[in-house]
């Protein structure tokens, strides 16, 4: 009888075991499926946490560059301001001070320093070089082409004849300083290519030697520019239009994106 008992125990006791642990695990899995939503918005907060915080990070590293931008400004500033003001006026600081605004100053406050020296300085090469440059770096403001101007990419060639084909496009007709008594007619009889009725821009504008010798121009002989595939039918029809009158174009494939607007450079 004591060994039945013994056993009877031990099943009773194994049997508890198996309850208590069914248990746990059911208490388990139910305290895992209640913290699942709760680690999931933890993950949540943390992700938005570091978001806001690389948020602010950019924001104090943009107000530090504003305020440095500034500072530069206000500098260069008062640099032409002494420069100018000089009763005896050296043209070599002139010149400094005119290409440390070029190179250093944001616009638009770079092309109204730039007007200020053309106005104020005494050396006429200076004179010439500041106004040049103002002009270019105003007329460069508006480059970028309004909403909705952006022509169809898929259009072929020959339908840019075809009144609005094209119309929609920017066009600057560029004619290099240093070719200007040949280049200047040639991109001028060019507006006659625009089609009537077309809405787009097209203006001639002077490319000043110390412009085309910084990076990205270069310009040396004919070309058009342009960003693929999109402005590619363009810049082939006017290639093709250029040729008719007796300028070979270059096609120019950029990276930089200008949606709507091709520029035409004329340097022969």
């Amino acid at each position: 009888m004591a060994e039945g008992g013994t056993t009877k125990s031990t099943d009773l006791v194994d049997a508890l075991t198996k309850v208590v642990t069914l248990i746990s695990l059911a208490l388990a899995a139910f305290a895992t499926w209640k913290a699942l939503p709760a680690d999931a918005e933890i993950k949540h907060l943390q992700a938005e946490t570091q978001r806001l915080d690389l948020a602010l990070k950019q924001a104090d590293a943009d107000l530090r560059n504003l305020e440095s931008s500034r500072k530069l400004t206000l500098e260069l500033y008062q640099e032409v301001r002494q420069v100018i003001q000089k009763k005896d006026k050296d043209p070599r600081e002139e010149d400094a001070v005119r290409v440390l605004v070029e190179s250093l100053a944001d616009d638009p406050f770079r092309w109204k320093l730039l007007r200020v020296i053309a106005i104020g300085a005494q050396d006429s090469y200076v004179k010439e070089s500041a106004a040049a440059t103002s002009r270019f770096y105003e007329e460069e403001a508006v480059v970028q082409t309004r909403p909705g101007q952006v022509a169809s990419a898929t259009a072929a060639p020959e339908t840019a004849q075809a009144p609005g084909g094209f119309g929609s496009y920017n066009v600057d007709l560029f004619f290099c300083q240093k070719k200007k008594a040949s280049s200047e007619p040639l991109a001028r009889a060019a507006l006659e290519l625009k089609e009537k009725g077309a809405s787009g821009r097209w203006r001639v504008r002077e490319l000043p030697d110390s412009i085309n010798q910084q990076p990205g121009y270069g310009v040396w002989n004919s070309e058009v520019r342009f960003t693929p595939p999109d402005e590619r039918p363009v810049a082939n029809w006017l290639a093709q239009a250029f040729a008719a009158k007796g300028v070979k174009l270059g096609l120019h494939e950029t990276s930089y994106p200008t949606p709507g607007y091709v520029s035409v450079f004329i340097c022969q």
